[in-house]
C-alpha cells in the first residue's frame, strides 16, 4: 500500500509540474480585444434625420503591437447590430449582423445611415493577415462579403 501511495504523489507533482512550465501558456497571443460602434450605432432617430452618407468605407492601421480595422458602412437607419470575430492561424473573419427580427415591420426607420465598427485586436505579430468582412442582412438570403483583403506586414 505504501508503494502505491508513493507512485500517485509522485505522478501527481509530475503533472503540476507540467502544467507549471508550459511556454506556451506565457507567450501573448494575437486575438480580438473589442468592436466599437460608432457612427448611427445606438442613436435614437425620433427626432434626429438620416446622416449624410459616406463611402463605404475600411481602414487598417496599426499602432504599437495593436491592429484596428474600421469598417464604416451605409445601411437602413434604427438597425440593431450585433459583431463577432474569428481569427484562425493567419486569417480574420469580422462578422457585421443586422439582428431584426422582423426587418419589414419592426425594427427600421425610413432613412439611410452610415455605421461604424472599430475592431480592435492586441498582441499583433507583424506578419501578414488575411481579412473577410461579412454583412449578415435579414432581408437577403445569404451573408455578403462586403470587404476582403490582407494586413501587410511593417518593413
Amino acid at each position: 500500500m505504501r508503494k502505491l501511495s508513493l507512485i500517485v504523489i509522485t505522478s501527481t507533482s509530475l503533472l503540476y509540474t507540467a502544467c507549471e512550465s508550459n511556454p506556451d501558456l506565457s507567450e501573448s497571443q494575437f486575438e480580438h480585444h473589442a468592436t466599437i460602434p460608432g457612427g448611427c450605432n445606438g442613436q435614437d432617430f425620433n427626432e434626429k434625420s438620416a446622416s449624410l452618407e459616406y463611402s463605404d468605407t475600411i481602414i487598417l492601421s496599426r499602432t504599437e503591437d495593436t491592429l484596428n480595422v474600421f469598417v464604416g458602412i451605409n445601411y437602413i437607419c434604427c438597425a440593431p447590430f450585433t459583431t463577432s470575430v474569428e481569427v484562425e492561424n493567419d486569417s480574420l473573419l469580422l462578422e457585421i449582423t443586422d439582428t431584426c427580427t422582423n426587418p419589414y415591420e419592426s425594427c427600421y426607420c425610413r432613412c439611410t445611415c452610415y455605421y461604424t465598427f472599430d475592431f480592435q485586436f492586441v498582441n499583433y505579430q507583424n506578419r501578414e493577415y488575411s481579412f473577410q468582412v461579412v454583412l449578415d442582412d435579414p432581408r437577403e438570403s445569404k451573408p455578403e462579403i462586403i470587404f476582403t483583403g490582407k494586413v501587410n506586414p511593417l518593413p
